[in-house]
């Protein structure tokens, strides 16, 4: 296999005798929204090679199994989300405006299609207890980073006098944890993903003071 500038070039040989080439980042970000839909035990191999549109030699020549696709997917996933979660962290504003932008934004991820695809680090959540190690350990450590992500915005806001001084930051970081998850989880929802609206980041805010 050879990998250059995001794309695959496998030895599978086609009608011409020439080798296969694909676009790597497009497969993976295939199997990103059928993982974020399915989750990983529901998605078989025949689900993957219908979604990326490749042979079931190709796939396996360009990941060795359904666990290095989905890890490859995961981490193209929250890389992503991090790049936009950067952007809000390192915004201006104060402390708490910051949280409310960051809020803001999983609400986004919450609502219309993205709210139906669901969350792909939620999905893996939902399966952490009987999933592969190596994937359930993927899911503790995006929490971990949000989490801190939010303690160190929450700590922020009570230096700059926006979040009461009162405030134990961490157990407030893990409280919004909790909250932005479960807007993940309740935007899966049709008949719920509908009545989610900035009124619950105000309740949200209200427990910074």
């Amino acid at each position: 296999m050879i990998q250059n500038q995001g794309m695959v070039q496998t030895t599978e040989k086609i009608s011409r005798g020439r080798p296969r080439e694909f676009d790597y980042d497009e497969v993976v970000d295939r199997a990103v929204s059928l993982f974020r839909q399915r989750g990983f035990g529901a998605t078989s191999i025949a689900d993957l090679v219908d979604a990326t549109a490749l042979t079931r030699g190709s796939l396996y020549k360009a990941f060795k199994d359904k666990k290095s696709i989905y890890i490859a997917a995961f981490e193209r996933y929250t890389a992503r989300g991090h790049e936009r979660i950067g952007a809000i962290v390192h915004g201006g504003g104060t402390g708490r405006e910051r949280v409310e932008r960051l809020l803001a934004y999983y609400l986004e991820q919450s609502s219309g299609e993205p709210g139906r695809l669901g969350c792909l680090v939620v999905a893996t959540g939902l399966e952490a207890s009987v999933l592969d190690p190596d994937i359930a350990l993927l899911f503790r450590q995006a929490l971990r980073r949000l989490e801190r992500i939010l303690v160190e915005l929450i700590t922020v806001g009570i230096k700059d006098q926006s979040i009461s001084a009162d405030l134990n930051a961490k157990s407030a970081a893990k409280s919004l944890l909790c909250f932005v998850q479960g807007l993940r989880v309740v935007g899966k929802s049709d008949e719920q993903r509908t009545h989610l609206n900035k009124g619950m980041i105000d309740m949200a805010m209200k427990m910074l003071g």
